[in-house]
């Protein structure tokens, strides 16, 4: 058994390490090196959904390394456990068994680690070594990845998997709500996206598919079905499927454009071009107060001409006793109307909304767009929670 620091040499030809954990459940993960201790590209991440790279495979919770075939450029390949789900490794332990060679047990972490590097193989003088590790990261994955060099913020790199960064994106939104201390929330997570006229180069240049696929992070986080609700507008507006991961390339395609959309009862909507939010705040409320059960954390994007004022601020009011929440982000330098003086609106229960405007949304990481989404949403849990607003199980 190794101890933390220590190092073994290994045979050399192909390794097996299994990875487990006592206490707790975890992702098994490698990350391929170089000298410099940074990845030669995102493709070094292995992961569930990129489970092989230069003789590196995960296999469930083992990791199996050829190391005949890991190329000359590779000199470590760390073995990572993150927890899978709400939670950290505080009172945790994790261990590492190579086959037919040591062992290494973690000791329990204690500052709200999520991801834990446990050992560590490595070339050393044309021979082959382990060494046991024990580092851990309380920002998680994406922590960890950033520091590795693995780019988790770049607009849509053709040559970086969906999944592994819908995986990133995942971690960030997780960290973002342990600092808010809001750790484990659930709640059904809708998305609102403006498709007026004004928006035509955000769709054109993809800004909106992005959008989605940030947002259907936050979901894939506190949505127990892993679902983002969404829905589009302009004149008229259009309830559209559910968002999954799995489906997102075909669901952006499909559904993420202006002008027409088809709803998810099937039926086609002619959208218009002008900005008509009454009509889709109104339809969002009557579809969550058809289906009571988890909160609800509304996105709504927006890039101004905000004119209906007083009907929006009407249904603000009587909707806030409703487990509802509303995050209205703008999305340039229109006129917002309303739904910039949010904070100082009357006549409400709780306060069910907030706002904040981008110049460039696309050039805001994760972690900021994160932060700035949920701000507010924790302070409206406790209030509501406070008034007897019904949350389900939070």
């Amino acid at each position: 058994m190794l101890r933390k620091g220590e190092n073994a040499t290994l045979d050399g030809g192909r390794v097996t390490v299994a990875v487990t954990a006592a206490g707790g459940a975890i992702d098994v993960s490698a990350v391929l090196l170089g000298d410099d201790r940074r990845v030669r590209s995102d493709e070094d991440l292995v992961f569930f959904n990129h489970p092989a790279q230069d003789g590196v495979r995960l296999e469930g919770a083992e990791v199996v390394i050829d190391l005949d075939a890991v190329p000359g450029d590779v000199s470590t390949v760390a073995l990572v456990a993150s927890v899978d789900g709400p939670g950290t490794f505080d009172g945790v332990t994790v261990r590492a068994d190579v086959h037919r060679g040591p062992a290494f047990e973690t000791p329990a972490m204690a500052a709200g680690e999520t991801v834990v590097v446990i050992v560590e193989v490595y070339r050393r003088a044309q021979a082959w070594k382990i060494r046991a590790v024990g580092q851990g990261w309380a920002s998680g994955l994406a922590g960890l990845a950033t520091d590795f060099g693995v780019d988790v913020t770049d607009e849509r790199p053709a040559d970086v998997d969906l999944r592994k960064r819908i995986s990133l994106r995942k971690e960030a939104v997780r960290v973002s709500l342990d600092k808010k201390g809001i750790r484990g929330v659930r709640a059904r997570v809708a998305v609102a996206l403006d498709a007026s006229g004004s928006m035509r180069r955000l769709y054109k240049e993809g800004v909106v598919a992005e959008i989605v696929e940030r947002m259907a992070a936050v979901a894939l986080q506190v949505d127990d079905d892993e679902a983002l609700d969404a829905w589009i507008f302009a004149t008229e507006f259009a309830r559209l499927p559910p968002l999954r991961v799995a489906e997102i390339e075909a669901w952006t395609r499909d559904n993420v454009r202006m002008h027409e959309a088809v709803a998810a009862d099937g039926s086609r909507v002619g959208l218009g071009g002008r900005n008509n939010e009454p009509q889709v705040i109104a339809d969002i409320l009557a579809y969550y107060d058809a289906r009571p059960g988890e909160p609800v954390l509304v996105l709504f994007f927006s890039d101004g001409g905000v004119a209906k004022d007083a009907q929006i601020a009407r249904l603000l009011r009587d909707a806030s006793n409703r487990p509802v929440f509303w995050q209205f982000i703008g999305l340039g330098h229109g006129r917002y109307g309303i739904l910039e003086k949010l904070d100082t609106l009357d006549g409400r229960l709780v306060d069910n909304a907030g706002f904040f405007a981008v110049d460039d949304i696309g050039h805001i990481t994760d972690t900021e767009l994160y932060e700035r989404i949920l701000s507010e949403f924790p302070d409206w849990l406790r209030s509501a929670r406070a008034q007897g607003i019904p949350l389900g199980s939070n």
